[in-house]
């Protein structure tokens, strides 16, 4: 299949604010939230501030464009964006020829709560079960890909759009960004005391932390002939570059490491003239909008105008990476620097252009930018009106090698194709080898199941790699990446947070258990513990059977030498494998 030139052909957004991108777009020009204080909401024993969309509202939109069926809220949100961006393009959603990628975080995690769950099947809070609910109703053959990379997730699922069409395995790719609110996101972002008692202020002397929102927002991206008025008319991604901090899973790094690392990417042979702004992820809490103004003025960007939408919107977790592009890509259009709502006075050390009014610009392009626990920092530069094929297009596939193996199953452990001797069975097993292979990493002890099997799968993949090949352990290094992919995610740390805020009597949120319910986490500790820079993602699908395309897709990227990961599946503790693999171009 040719694949000419990737852009953005249709798009929609669900939010509190309004139905349809443009929509969208005016409330937030005219300065509307929907931002507003919870109190008592589920019987949480603390308010939130957030936006969140009426059930009614998410009905009759339903009902209009005749989505029927037994779907959750998260389902029915998503279907809507997805099912009006596709009525604008001729695309056929029933194709081969065309992929559905989902950006959540936690997707319906709130009905593993039983109170919630209602009829719906228990396995309705897998992100893969959910990703199927939703391309079924398109009648769509493919098997859906989740993108679950925590705050980052909406750039990454753009990013492996991309590749997918790059491959040229598909002709159209439809990105759904979406994440709803419950108790199990509200009281985890309450336990790591991250929410403001107020409507948030992004980079502001007084900002004391972020809201949450909820949202859908879908881009349709396609591919067209190089010079075709569709190309010079229509968006495109010029570069982009996810990179790791390799610091902290829930703290951004001081000094901006990963963040500054995917700027360099993105910024190489870029006309700084033609960015209008940069979007910022602009949560409101102290280290991310500190860590971002030190990226900007690290990189000699501090006078490239700024912006973040977080106030209009609240952080809509994983559908903000696809809404906060189209609200830039519409403001781009109009000639526009949005205001940043709730700015004020300057908080942060390094000085950086943002304001609480609107602004003009001639530019043509724009920086986004996001950053998300488990270290992860992306970087994407959006274009209109280019003919030119966007620089981060890969000619071909990319030929590469397997180095290195390590499958681990309850009962037995292969490295290299060499049987080890275990004596015990399940995550007991997990922890002897972790005395007699690891031992110096104490920090193992806290991991949730999917972490801990990560991490001793990669410690014996990366000592067959250092002992056969002399290769330094914990040196550092920039150019390997690190992908997983699994079909339960964090389903085992899920169920344990579940257990902390399942009764009233009874409630104790922990911030560390919170943390692991997020499966990027894995490819952060690992990120940590070698030092590597490179790219982090984790992706969700039923089977194994895809998992070398993946790895090999992000092998394709800039800047990428290595990637080391693979399948691992964990639905319960007596029931796990790890399928690992260093591949090398």
């Amino acid at each position: 299949m040719d694949r000419g030139m990737i852009v953005k052909l249709s798009d929609y957004i669900v939010s509190p604010l309004a139905m349809g991108t443009q929509a969208n777009y005016k409330c937030v020009k005219e300065g509307q939230t929907r931002l507003c204080t919870y109190a008592g909401k589920w019987n949480l024993p603390e308010p939130f501030v957030a936006s969140m969309i009426d059930d009614d509202v998410i009905d009759a939109a339903c009902a209009e464009s005749n989505i029927t069926g037994e779907y959750t809220k998260f389902e029915r949100m998503a279907i809507l964006a997805a099912s009006r961006a596709l009525q604008r393009v001729p695309i056929r959603s029933a194709d081969k020829e065309v992929l559905f990628i989902l950006s959540t975080t936690k997707g319906n995690i709130g009905i593993l709560d039983e109170q919630w769950r209602g009829a719906y099947s228990p396995s309705r809070v897998l992100l893969t079960e959910t990703a199927k609910q939703i391309t079924r109703w398109f009648h769509n053959p493919n098997t859906p890909l989740v993108v679950c990379n925590a705050c980052i997730s909406g750039l990454s699922a753009q990013i492996e759009a991309v590749r997918a069409l790059e491959s040229g395995l598909y002709r159209y790719v439809v990105v759904i960004g979406a994440d709803v609110l419950s108790p199990f996101i509200v009281s985890g972002f309450q336990s790591l005391k991250a929410l403001s008692d107020s409507c948030c202020r992004p980079f502001d002397e007084d900002r004391t932390g972020l809201n949450l929102g909820e949202a859908a927002a879908c881009i349709v991206y396609g591919c067209v002939a190089e010079g075709s008025e569709e190309a010079r008319e229509n968006w495109h991604i010029t570069c982009s570059a996810v990179r790791n901090d390799a610091f902290h899973t829930s703290t951004p790094s001081k000094i901006a490491e990963g963040a500054c690392a995917a700027l360099k990417q993105v910024l190489s042979g870029q006309k700084l003239s033609e960015l209008a702004f940069v979007n910022l992820h602009g949560t409101a809490t102290l280290f991310n909008d500190e860590m971002e103004a030190v990226a900007l003025d690290r990189m000699g960007l501090s006078s490239l105008p700024a912006n973040g939408l977080k106030g209009y919107f609240g952080h809509t977790l994983g559908a903000s990476g696809v809404l906060e592009t189209l609200i830039s890509m519409e403001a781009v259009d109009d000639h526009t620097i949005l205001a940043t709502k709730g700015f004020d006075a300057l908080g942060v050390s390094r000085k950086i252009n943002v304001s609480n009014r609107h602004r003009q610009t001639d530019g043509r392009a724009f920086l986004k930018m996001m950053a998300g626990f488990g270290g992860c920092n992306a970087a994407l530069i959006f274009e209109k009106g280019e003919e030119v094929s966007p620089k981060h297009q890969a000619a071909h596939r990319t030929s590469f090698d397997i180095t290195h193996t390590v499958k681990i199953t309850p009962r037995e452990v292969v490295v290299d194709g060499v049987q080890l001797a275990v004596t015990s069975a399940g995550m007991s097993m997990l922890k002897d080898l972790y005395h007699t292979c690891v031992g110096d990493y104490p920090k193992f002890y806290k991991m949730d199941p999917l972490c801990k099997l990560g991490f001793i799968a990669s410690e014996l993949l990366l000592e067959a790699e250092a002992k056969t090949e002399g290769v330094a352990r914990f040196s550092g290094c920039d150019d390997r990446a690190v992908v997983f992919v699994g079909r339960s995610a964090s389903l085992c740390a899920d169920r344990l947070y579940q257990q902390t805020i399942q009764h009233a009597d009874d409630y104790f949120p922990s911030p560390s258990a919170f943390i692991y319910t997020l499966p990027n986490i894995l490819t952060g500790e690992i990120a940590i513990r070698n030092q590597y820079h490179g790219e982090t993602l984790y992706l969700s699908q039923d089977s194994p059977q895809a998992v070398n395309r993946l790895m090999e897709q992000v092998l394709s990227s800039p800047g990428t030498a290595s990637v080391i990961g693979g399948w691992i599946e964990i639905a319960n503790t007596d029931e796990f494998e790890a399928n690992i693999s260093i591949i090398r171009k």
